[in-house]
């Protein structure tokens, strides 16, 4: 118990005789620790496992509570109902202060006493300092990988997936290792799940190979995972879940569970996932190809808590931008696990997903917005001022008219907002070109997307222009964040006078000379955009020490709607995103570190395996 902060201030004697006062308690994955309005008679303190605490009918828990941690304080101290119900979501043991122990031990030694409270209020301080408005994912500190399906995984994928995880320093547990350790005792033995409960104490991750057999491991090794992965080969089996599968689902929510696609070679687009989540609903999955370690790594960077993310904001025309600094990064070996845009940052993230070089986007950029003019077909203004079908029919050629998001190779969300709820829209599954249309309609200028469900979806920007808060509720780790808001107020040197009205604007745009005399007022689209994004505060973006925020510099002179200039702007946030990442690199700017560091691969992490026979997460 020394090892617990909550206990590290007392002195070893003091230690004994709070640790002599209490009692311990185990408990099975699901058991109810205390329940909601019952009496507060007791304090308990984690001693191994996790516990969920969870008030009635809500359905995602207030907080996960795990070694050294105190539960029941609040109703304890202040001698009130029970506030939460509190359940182990693991194999769990507390220590329990019951009220009368407490009272004794007040009596004997009051320094101890003392000692705890002080203890406890400087938890509650680091805890309150740590709030923040946006409930980040929480880390899982134990994973459980199964095999799903029927077809065997390749050995090459449980040889890499060793090797990337004894790089990251994770403990990796199979059945033969605690064979080796517990020889002749019952996998659900007291020591056996104190040992692995130690474990998780001190190692980074730890990660439990379970293989694909119910077997009395696997069960153990699901139990025990705050996660469970499953990787899966080939196309979505027909019928039901496998005995594995079953209970993985049973014991885990979906909010814990992951898919892992395992593929020979890196697509940009893969098919039949959709039938995959169909069978196995999950929070995330991912595609993994084993030509190299690349993907093997990312999907553990996705596990440690270490993900890579890319965060595209809205700007129109500057949406260019977004690649020019993606081709800066890429050149520096930079890999990026998971992109999220806004508006034509949607665009242009999902074409990173698909594993789409930064040249081919900038030639698609060309494509939809110039050669197509796809923003500038106006129609009868019944459902918007703009023509919509040349635009469909140009996102739907450019990204697949059938390629789904689930598809893409890299994780990917588009931003939108719900005028039928009034909240924002994560995208996360469908057609991706659709996902990109919805994301884009900007209100008034282009008709709403509207969903197969009845919902009616416009532009991103109208609530999260900038989507650093959704990508932290997808994942842990650095993010690149890159927006085009404004620094400082910006003046307009227009005489309001001066606007011409219906038939001088007419004539004036059908004569050249005319129409450079124009007063250099913002168009109409840029008036509508700046209007959409104005509630917007960019100073205040919920970016930590991990977050990289990079604002590229627009040349002089461009507008949100000049799609014609688009390759200025491409080579313009290029050659300053070469010149910035250097600076930050310099600085030793955390996030930009941790960025550059994917393409650092120690030496010869990307041969290939060659095959062996199979015994893939077994051990």
């Amino acid at each position: 118990m020394e090892d617990f902060a909550l206990l590290r201030t007392l002195s070893p004697e003091q230690r004994l005789k709070a640790f002599n006062a209490m009692v311990r308690q185990d408990l099975v994955r699901g058991e109810m620790l205390v329940a909601q309005g019952g009496p507060s008679n007791a304090l308990f303190m984690v001693l191994h496992g996790a516990l969920a605490v969870r008030r009635s009918g809500d359905v995602e828990p207030l907080a996960e509570l795990r070694a050294g941690e105190l539960v029941g304080e609040i109703g304890f101290f202040a001698n009130i109902p029970r506030t939460a119900d509190v359940i182990a979501i693991r194999d769990t043991s507390v220590m329990v202060l019951t009220r009368a122990a407490y009272q004794k031990l007040a009596e004997e030694a009051p320094a101890v006493v003392e000692a705890l409270l002080a203890a406890l209020a400087r938890r509650f301080a680091r805890e309150t300092a740590r709030l923040t408005p946006v409930r980040a994912l929480p880390k899982a500190r134990t994973v459980a990988l199964i095999e799903g399906g029927f077809e065997p995984l390749p050995a090459a994928f449980d040889s890499r997936m060793r090797e990337g995880l004894a790089a990251v320093g994770a403990e990796i547990v199979d059945s033969a290792r605690l064979r080796a350790m517990f020889p002749r005792r019952e996998l659900d033995a007291p020591e056996v799940t104190e040992w692995l409960n130690k474990l998780e104490h001190v190692a980074p991750l730890v990660v439990y190979l379970a293989g694909r057999e119910a077997s009395v491991w696997a069960r153990k090794a699901v139990r025990q995972a705050d996660m469970v992965v499953l990787a899966c080969r080939g196309e979505a089996p027909a019928g039901a879940l496998t005995e594995l599968e079953a209970f993985a689902c049973e014991v885990h929510p979906a909010a814990a569970r992951r898919l892992v696609r395992v593929h020979d070679q890196r697509r940009g687009e893969v098919s039949g996932t959709a039938a995959w989540l169909a069978r196995l609903p999950v929070f995330m999955h991912h595609h993994v190809a084993l030509e190299d370690q690349l993907d093997i790594d990312s999907l553990i960077r996705f596990l440690s808590g270490r993900a890579i993310g890319f965060v595209a904001a809205g700007g129109g025309s500057l949406g260019t931008a977004h690649v020019g600094i993606y081709k800066a990064f890429r050149e520096r070996g930079a890999m990026f696990d998971i992109f999220v845009g806004t508006s034509v940052g949607s665009a242009m993230a999902a074409g990173f997903a698909k594993n789409l070089e930064a040249e081919h986007l900038e030639q698609g950029t060309h494509e939809i917005f110039v050669r197509s003019r796809s923003l500038r077909r106006p129609t009868w203004p019944r459902y918007s001022l703009l023509d919509h079908k040349a635009f469909d029919r140009a996102l739907a050629e450019q990204y697949g008219r059938d390629c789904r998001i689930e598809d893409c190779w890299r994780p990917f969300a588009a931003v939108a907002t719900n005028l039928s709820t009034h909240n924002l829209e994560l995208i996360r599954t469908g057609l991706l070109w659709q996902a990109v249309r919805a994301s884009s309609a900007i209100p008034g200028l282009l008709p709403p997307f509207y969903t197969s469900e009845g919902a009616m979806l416009v532009d991103g920007c109208l609530i999260d222009n900038v989507p650093l808060a959704p990508m932290h509720q997808l994942k842990s780790g650095p993010n690149l964040v890159v927006h085009f808001g404004e620094p400082a107020a910006e003046m307009f040197d227009v005489d309001y006078d001066a606007l011409p009205g219906r038939l001088e604007l007419i004539a004036a745009m059908l004569t050249p000379f005319r129409k450079k005399l124009l007063p250099a007022a913002p168009s109409a689209v840029n008036v509508l955009w700046r209007s959409l994004v104005a509630h917007q505060r960019y100073d205040t973006l919920p970016a930590g020490p991990s977050d990289a925020v990079m604002r590229p510099p627009v040349p002089d002179g461009i507008d949100v709607t000049d799609f014609d200039l688009h390759t200025e702007i491409f080579d313009a946030s290029y050659l300053w995103a070469r010149q910035a990442i250097t600076a930050l690199e310099a600085a030793g700017h955390p996030a930009i570190a941790a960025i550059l560091a994917t393409g650092n691969s120690a030496p010869g992490r990307t041969h290939r395996v060659a095959e062996t026979p199979h015994h893939a997460l077994s051990g």
